[in-house]
């Protein structure tokens, strides 16, 4: 048995609790709190990519009742293309964001061009992880990072990250995480984005 195998697999059912997590931890979230202030447009962000993630990768929780969400992607399928989120079942949901396109495009744009030069071959990336604040420091965040740690090692790839939360870089790195590029997402969001990588050991 493997530490990922151990974990709750989400299932369709469980979507709405998964949403309820990520906008309560990420309420203090750079990105939410400039640009989408509103808990309905939060809300579909995060269904959105909770669905997506469900059709090209994997998203876990601890338990069935849903004290943290982890999702995690192949490298090739972790770019949220039109197509993809159609697919996914996330279109519509993201009607609701078309206030944002141009800025999450243009994010999007900024980061696949800072991944360029990186050359760290096939990876898992790490989309995104978030543990409800009434369980954080409660161990929850670390039971995550080591089932990845431990399927990165058997599978001999590295993990990718990406964080806007400076206090994050400090957790990401307490599990070997190191920082690779540090850069300014471009106006309009101005805001800093830390992009690291855990290599396989």
């Amino acid at each position: 048995m493997s530490l990922i195998s151990d974990l709750y697999k989400l299932k369709k059912e469980d979507i709405k609790k998964a949403v309820d997590v990520f906008v309560n931890a990420y309420s203090d979230d750079p990105m939410f709190e400039k640009f989408i202030t509103e808990e309905d447009k939060q809300r579909a962000q995060f269904e959105v990519m909770t669905k997506f993630c469900m059709k090209y990768g994997n998203v876990f929780s601890t338990s069935d009742n849903i004290e943290g969400v982890m999702a995690i992607t192949p490298h090739d399928k972790g770019d949220m293309t039109g197509w993809r989120v159609f697919r996914s079942g996330g279109f519509f949901l993201g009607m609701k964001l078309a206030s944002l396109r141009k800025i999450m495009e243009q994010t999007a744009n900024a980061l696949e061009e800072a991944k360029k030069d990186l050359d760290i071959g096939p990876y898992i990336f790490l989309f995104i992880m978030a543990v409800s604040q009434e369980f954080q420091g409660k161990g929850f965040g670390g039971k995550f990072l080591r089932a990845v740690i431990e399927k990165s090692e058997i599978e001999k790839k590295p993990i990718y990250l990406e964080t806007q939360n400076e206090k994050n870089v400090k957790l990401y790195e307490h599990f070997g995480f190191h920082v690779v590029k540090k850069l300014n997402l471009p106006d309009p969001v101005n805001l800093p984005m830390w992009l690291m990588v855990r290599d396989a050991k």
